[in-house]
């Protein structure tokens, strides 16, 4: 948990508000919308693009590890 979120945090700032918001405390698109003062589809991209970084950030650790390990 505490690499997830230090990957969390290197998230651009409005991903990751976006991120936090949808996925940990469950606020809908429209309701992140209203909050942050963007539309719906903005929010919906800057959930995409944390996912899209957190599976890249994830994929490098695991190829670090994974050279670690047979290094």
């Amino acid at each position: 948990m505490e690499k997830l979120n230090g990957f969390i945090d290197k998230l651009p700032e409005i991903s990751r508000k976006v991120f936090d918001l949808y996925i940990i405390h469950g606020y809908s698109h429209k309701e992140i919308g209203e909050i942050l003062n963007i539309s719906n589809g903005t929010s919906k991209w800057h959930l995409s693009n944390a996912r899209k970084i957190l599976r890249e950030l994830i994929t490098e650790q695991d190829r670090v590890e994974l050279s670690r390990s047979f290094g």
